[in-house]
């Protein structure tokens, strides 16, 4: 099955409808600092391109989270930049799709996984001009966020609490949410934190089909499974170096350099 295909005919534009735009996001000389605080994030440069993937590593503490708000524009740089080319893109949030850590999701919710996933329509039609839906449209809609859950496995847990599932199939279910969105850029703060190595693998092959129609942001601490999938990595310790992924990939051996050069800091990343 086409992950990019879907059921619903709507009237929200997709960033499938924009003119191509090889640059989809450029930070440049952005510095952050909360208040009464050194700078978190300092001199950050990025330019994200189309269908890549990246994933963004550092220390606890490093700045990772605090420029992912700044990319989704919940927080404003202090100094510098952040553009998307595509002014379309730039303004339709509903374009941006987030996954947050599976830790800020109440569980105790009386709320099933099919519900939770139909979110995802809700942003799509509040962003369009169509708010509304006839009956008809909310069974595709339902018909929809069943066929995205076969693909992350876990369609038989459709109609389960979310109180229920595991923490790997929650975080499933959430990707499956933002993806329903339609967006034309993914972020995933720590999306397998908790999660078994096995699952680990599973979802990041899932998102690696996906980045076929998707660009993607992901922050993880766990390299070595990363390394296989993605294309870039951002390295954030308030400096921000980035290093492009070699190909053919000696997953092993990348994931202890890049962990040595972890140790080093930002100078020794770039």
């Amino acid at each position: 099955m086409n992950p990019k295909k879907q059921s619903i005919n709507t009237t929200t534009k997709s960033h499938r409808d924009f003119e191509a735009a090889s640059v989809l996001l450029e930070c440049k000389n952005v510095c952050f600092s909360y208040e009464n605080s050194s700078e978190v994030i300092q001199n950050a440069n990025l330019s994200l391109h189309e269908k890549d993937f990246l994933a963004i590593i550092g220390p606890n503490g490093g700045g990772k989270t605090t420029l992912i708000k700044l990319l989704l524009g919940l927080l404003k740089p202090k100094k510098g930049s952040i553009t998307y080319p595509n002014p379309k893109i730039f303004n339709a949030k509903s374009l941006i799709g987030y996954v947050p850590q599976e830790t800020n999701l109440n569980i105790d919710f009386p709320i099933q996984a099919i519900d939770v996933v139909k979110m995802g329509f809700l942003k799509q039609r509040f962003f369009g001009s169509n708010i509304f839906t006839s009956q008809s449209s909310r069974k595709l809609e339902t018909q929809s966020a069943i066929e995205m859950l076969e693909k992350f496995d876990i369609a038989h847990l459709a109609y389960k609490r979310i109180s229920e599932l595991s923490g790997g199939q929650r975080q499933r279910v959430l990707i499956a949410r933002a993806l329903c969105a339609n967006p034309a850029l993914l972020i995933l703060d720590e999306p397998t934190s908790n999660i078994d190595t096995q699952t680990q693998e599973q979802i990041y092959k899932i998102l690696k089909q996906f980045n076929a129609f998707y660009t993607i942001i992901v922050i993880s601490h766990n390299v070595t499974i990363l390394l296989e999938h993605i294309s870039k990595i951002l390295y954030v310790n308030k400096e921000v170096a980035k290093r492009d992924i070699p190909y053919p990939l000696n997953a092993a051996q990348n994931a202890q350099d890049i962990q040595d050069d972890m140790n080093e800091g930002c100078a020794k990343f770039d």
